[in-house]
């Protein structure tokens, strides 16, 4: 495992050289590697692959960042909605409107309209 990792890192280095003799797969995959990167065509689908993997991580990120800012707005309106709920239970209470607004943090003019 640890002579892929080095193949991964840095194909031409020493060790993976030397590993080459005794690994067979590491051998194949090194030619294989050579003659992808004589190869020009290969060398395009690799940078278009590339770039595919770019773009959507890109557009996941967009549309999570979307979907998280989405989510948020949505809390904030189902939170005013509960705490109004409560304000205009208070109210039915008989509790002043001061009180209410200091325990809802709403002013007296949003309190007065429910």
């Amino acid at each position: 495992m640890l002579d892929w990792l080095y193949f991964i890192e840095n194909p031409g280095d020493e060790r993976v050289i030397k590993n080459m003799e005794k690994n067979e797969g590491l051998r194949e995959a090194k030619e294989k590697l050579e003659v992808m990167s004589d190869d020009e065509y290969m060398q395009r689908i690799a940078e278009w692959r590339e770039k595919a993997i770019r773009d959507e991580k890109e557009l996941l990120n967009t549309g999570y960042h979307k979907g998280m800012k989405e989510g948020m707005k949505q809390g904030e309106k189902e939170k005013r909605k509960e705490i109004q709920r409560i304000a205009k239970k208070l109210k039915e209470e008989n509790m002043t409107l001061e009180q209410i607004s200091k325990i809802t943090e709403l002013t007296i003019e949003e309190i007065e309209k429910l």
